[in-house]
């Protein structure tokens, strides 16, 4: 997958393959806003559990000189924990002064907090404080919470919206946040530094077993991770090319079993395998070279998906 700088409209090669340039929309809710040209500009990254490419209209008149890029795939609807986990992996390659703006907000319009989180190492996330930032928190560190004042930020003349912050503040924050418009004294008052935290839960290995749940994944690649790492893997003693007996299960309903080799990538089984392997982030996986195992099988994520895996 590419990526395309607005600016320029040339392609250029992504990270991970997780970044793309959507089309442009201009908002009409505002005119555009200059950035001070004498503050730097950051890039900024959107994403959300929908297609929300006016958000990104409304970054672009806040600043036409800003890079914006937005996160593909999609994170599955009403998913925080998979937009805090996405949050903590995508932050990893960028720079100090990054803006990251996401929005999986179920409970918009309601009393709960929109803040802009500063990492340890100088990176924003801008979004709802409820439970989407557990990831960038944890990984990163929290150097400052502050809450958005909406009487400042947030799009002149969308007072009346109560159903779309993503567009309304967020986005419009984020943008004036990474172009220089403010600076993060300016989001809003300081909270104490700290968010709202997910239960984190990891999986277990006992009497020869691993048990856990699809913690994520069915994207476009269909790959499937648990919420089992490589330290509590490593238990199992496995080494390249071990076989392991494996069950998935929705509701205590089996969905799908077989026999799955543990390899070290996808090129080491046949096109059109079944795998088992560590990804990127240190999750034990599932995948089908060349494949979309998660479409196949027709299995998603969540505690309701759980795995069980014995050593052969």
């Amino acid at each position: 997958m590419q990526s395309v700088n607005p600016k320029t409209n040339k392609a250029r090669n992504s990270i991970f393959g997780l970044k793309v340039v959507d089309l442009l929309a201009l908002c009409c809710l505002s005119a555009p806003l200059l950035a001070n040209s004498e503050e730097p500009r950051n890039a900024l990254l959107i994403q959300a559990d929908f297609a929300g490419l006016v958000m990104t209209g409304v970054a672009y008149t806040v600043s036409q000189d800003l890079d914006i890029y937005n996160v593909r795939p999609l994170i599955p609807l009403y998913d925080i924990a998979a937009a805090s986990a996405s949050l903590a992996y995508n932050a990893q390659t960028w720079p100090a002064g990054t803006v990251f703006v996401s929005v999986v907000d179920p409970g918009v319009g309601t009393a709960r907090k929109s803040v802009v989180l500063q990492t340890k190492n100088n990176l924003f996330f801008v979004s709802p404080d409820n439970g989407s930032l557990s990831g960038p928190a944890e990984t990163y560190g929290i150097e400052a919470v502050r809450e958005i004042d909406e009487s400042v930020n947030r799009i002149p003349g969308s007072e009346w919206s109560h159903t779309f912050h993503g567009r309304d503040v967020y986005s419009y924050t984020g943008a004036r946040l990474a172009a220089g418009v403010i600076s993060f004294k300016q989001v809003g008052p300081e909270l104490p530094a700290e968010v709202i935290r997910l239960k984190v839960t990891t999986g277990r290995f006992e009497n020869g077993f691993l048990e856990g749940y699809v913690a994520g994944g069915a994207g476009r690649l269909g790959n499937i991770f648990f919420n089992i790492d490589r330290t509590l893997f490593a238990q199992t003693q496995a080494t390249y090319g071990d076989q392991f007996s494996v069950k998935i299960l929705h509701q205590n309903k089996l969905v799908w079993s077989g026999t799955l080799p543990y390899v070290r990538s996808f090129g080491s089984v046949p096109e059109g395998s079944n795998l088992l392997f560590m990804n990127s982030s240190g999750a034990l996986s599932i995948a089908i070279n060349q494949g979309n195992f998660a479409s196949t099988h027709s299995i998603s994520s969540g505690v309701n998906w759980t795995i069980q895996l014995q050593p052969e």
